[in-house]
């Protein structure tokens, strides 16, 4: 059944990108690029983002046997990719602008190895589960706008749920008792950021966008920062696409079961401007 919903997924996908591409040779013989005015403007941008997925669990076991990390990286992400959903709204009215990001991304990863901090050496085989829903709004003001350029400096705030599961498989003599067993947690985080976005026209409607924040500063004993950088074309006033590098990480405090945790890849946007 799981196989059958990410085919018929897939589907939807491919043919969403082919219409869109349609659309985009339809407009290109108008392509322009967008106009700066004092009007009210909404951008829509569903994106595609792969990104590996790389961290570490902190299991702290009972009887004397010390804790043990676990890698939560992903070592192939279609594979191992449940679910995910993407998309970025921005209302925008002369040099003030306000933005919105969505992402949530499943994760499962049956072939993990963990290692004991106290046994160098001995490992055991662990599977891993990560759920991770991200939503971020900010509101941003343009302190350089001109037909070539811009440049925002934003602040808002960024949520993260992360549910995170480990379950062990011991399948190997090991020089102590540890029955297989699961551990689970989820955190929950709504921080401050502070950041910075624009981006620059190249001219034949090419352009360079950029965006970066860091947030956290220790407040909730964690810290976290994202940047993203890119090539993108206007198709038409209407239409665009970004192809970019996004990356996402946080640095939790030792004592929750993730410890750390970053989403890194590559990304394709279809930027829709109204």
């Amino acid at each position: 059944m799981k196989d059958y919903f990410l085919r018929r997924v897939s589907h939807v996908v491919v043919a969403a990108f082919l219409a869109m591409v349609s659309f985009a040779g339809v407009s290109v013989a108008s392509a322009a690029e967008p106009k700066l005015d004092d009007k009210w403007h909404f951008t829509l941008i569903p994106y595609v983002w792969l990104p590996s997925v790389d961290g570490e669990m902190n299991v702290d076991h009972s009887g004397g046997i010390g804790s043990s990390n676990i890698d939560i990286g992903s070592s192939s992400y279609m594979d191992n990719l449940q679910f995910a959903a993407m998309f970025s709204l921005e209302l925008e009215k002369g040099r003030w602008s306000l933005l919105s990001d969505f992402a949530y991304v499943d994760f499962s990863d049956d072939s993990r190895e963990a290692t004991f901090k106290r046994f160098p050496g001995v490992e055991i085989d662990g599977e891993t589960k990560l759920e991770a829903m991200i939503f971020e709004i900010a509101g941003a003001y343009s302190l350089y706008r001109s037909e070539r350029a811009r440049f925002d400096l934003l602040g808002g705030i960024r949520y993260i749920g992360i549910d995170g599961k480990v379950s062990y498989d011991v399948s190997t003599p090991l020089p102590f008792n540890l029955p297989s067993r699961s551990f689970s947690d989820d955190v929950d985080y709504v921080d401050p950021i502070i950041g910075f976005k624009g981006r620059f026209e190249l001219g034949k409607h090419w352009f360079v966008p950029y965006y970066a924040d860091i947030g956290g500063f220790g407040i909730n004993d964690e810290f976290n920062w994202q940047a993203f950088g890119g090539i993108g074309y206007h198709f038409s006033e209407l239409f665009s696409m970004v192809l970019g590098y996004r990356h996402l990480e946080y640095d939790f405090h030792d004592d929750k079961l993730i410890k750390d945790l970053s989403l890194s890849g590559g990304q394709l946007g279809f930027v829709f401007r109204f």
